[in-house]
């Protein structure tokens, strides 16, 4: 398809009630048979994708999440034509760099270098284009002179570059990943990161990873596979809330297996209070507080809170426990807040209601921005003096607090998320969970890079004589 065509055209990707089956044999012998054109004995298929269906426009990110097994690789392989649906209609406009299994399309045998001239022309790039390009692939993968080698002697990582340095100047339309940055190293991930942000201003991206926070980073939307059928197809944010959900609610059909350490009850003696906040403020109390809050918006932060009940709210578990309330107060006053400031010190009350004995208990919450990126959070499991978990008493009221200086956040809207588990921190089952249990309205001047700021107490700018 011709590139003003390409341009005009509103879709990058459609796929239309697409479907993917594969033969499984029982013995080896029925495939011979079957190859031999005779009869054919004990053929079964296993079915893939049932019925997907949904388009992609131009210039849009789309996230893939699911499980292991949930059909992910397979619907990359055939929106890159490396697989034909059993049945159903994919299109796709534009030409395609793809990163899919680690190493897939590399010859063991051939050198780096002979490698990527192979591999450009099967992506649809001529020799003299190939060779204009060659320094910045060679520039971009920076494996120095393991060019020269052949692949077999690669590590993962490396091989991960030289895919990558190749998708990232064949001047694709359409950018599919799938899961391998995550044998790079940190450098070279934030160096692919950076050309993937730049990518997706005006190209299409298909991007496939375990780690939810990366998802919401580069995607605006999300699809959760679900045992080969799209369960959700919606905003980054609510995708990864539903798959986050799933997860725990699977993870807890285990931990009645686990083994338990030896647990006590908990008590009033077992509250930590912590320094002195007079201590507190004067090592951690930014600098630039007091002017930040003297002007107009500076630092302030605008608190909506949300009950524990109605069918708006987002809330999931076994109800084993429950979270009556979540509050967050100054430390000093202990006052509920509606406005706040940043670089406050606050506490963070969650206050719980047992139902039957809770062996094992945790509490915790997260600060996530209005894209569902995690700012930070903390759970009672990270207790530095915790050397043995606690059990809670049916029918009792108890509470977790936890006392922190609230960071400086830029313009925009956050929430905080609060739960009750029971279990550790590797492996637990959700009693409760509140998305959006409070939610936080950033009026505040920027003053900091990045997602938040830090305490500063410093900042320095002189001469030297």
């Amino acid at each position: 398809m011709n590139e003003n065509h390409i341009s005009q055209r509103e879709n990058s990707i459609e796929v239309k009630e697409v479907n993917k089956s594969f033969k499984v044999y029982n013995r080896k012998i029925d495939k011979i048979k079957e190859l031999l054109g005779g009869r054919k004995a004990n053929i079964k298929r296993k079915q893939v994708l049932r019925s997907i269906s949904f388009e992609v426009r131009r210039g849009e990110s789309l996230g893939i999440i699911g499980r292991n097994g949930s059909g992910k690789s397979t619907l990359l392989q055939l929106i890159c034509g490396t697989m034909v649906p059993t049945s159903g209609e994919i299109k796709t406009f534009g030409k395609i760099g793809a990163l899919l299994e680690l190493g897939s399309g590399f010859s063991p045998e051939f050198t780096g270098l002979e490698n990527i001239k192979l591999n450009a022309r099967l992506m649809g790039l001529k020799k003299k284009q190939i060779n204009d390009k060659l320094d910045k692939i060679l520039s971009f993968a920076d494996i120095g002179q393991n060019i020269k080698e052949p692949v077999r002697t690669y590590s993962s990582g490396m091989i991960v570059r030289l895919a990558f340095a190749i998708i990232a100047n064949i001047d694709a339309d359409i950018l599919v990943i799938d899961e391998a940055l995550a044998v790079g190293d940190a450098f070279f991930v934030q160096k692919c990161m950076r050309f993937i942000n730049q990518f997706k201003e005006e190209n299409t991206l298909i991007f496939v990873s375990h780690d939810p926070n990366a998802v919401t980073a580069v995607c605006e939307r999300a699809l959760l596979l679900e045992r080969g059928t799209v369960a959700i197809d919606g905003t980054s944010r609510t995708v990864i809330e539903n798959y986050t959900k799933n997860l725990q609610e699977q993870m807890g059909t285990n931990i009645a297996n686990t083994s338990k350490r030896f647990n006590r009850c908990l008590t009033e003696n077992d509250v930590w209070q912590g320094q002195e906040i007079k201590e507190y403020e004067m090592k951690w109390q930014d600098y630039r507080a007091e002017a930040l809050r003297s002007s107009q918006g500076g630092g302030k932060y605008k608190i909506t809170k949300c009950t524990t009940s109605g069918e708006n709210l987002k809330e999931f578990g076994s109800r084993d426990a429950e979270i009556k309330i979540v509050e967050i107060s100054n430390v000093k006053s202990r006052r509920n807040l509606e406005i706040i400031e940043g670089g406050e010190i606050v506490s963070l009350r969650i206050e719980i209601r047992t139902k039957k004995i809770i062996e094992d208990a945790i509490v915790g919450f997260i600060i996530k921005d209005d894209k569902g990126q995690i700012i930070i959070g903390d759970n009672t499991s990270n207790k530095l003096n915790m050397l043995k978990q606690y059990s809670l008493d049916s029918e009792k009221s108890y509470y977790a607090e936890f006392i922190f200086t609230l960071p400086l956040l830029k313009k925009g809207c956050y929430s905080i998320s609060a739960s009750v588990a029971e279990g550790d921190s590797s492996e637990h089952r959700i009693l409760h969970w509140i998305n959006d249990a409070i939610v936080i309205e950033s009026i505040s001047n920027d003053v900091a890079a990045g997602i938040a700021g830090v305490m500063m107490q410093s900042i320095k700018f002189g001469g030297k004589g």
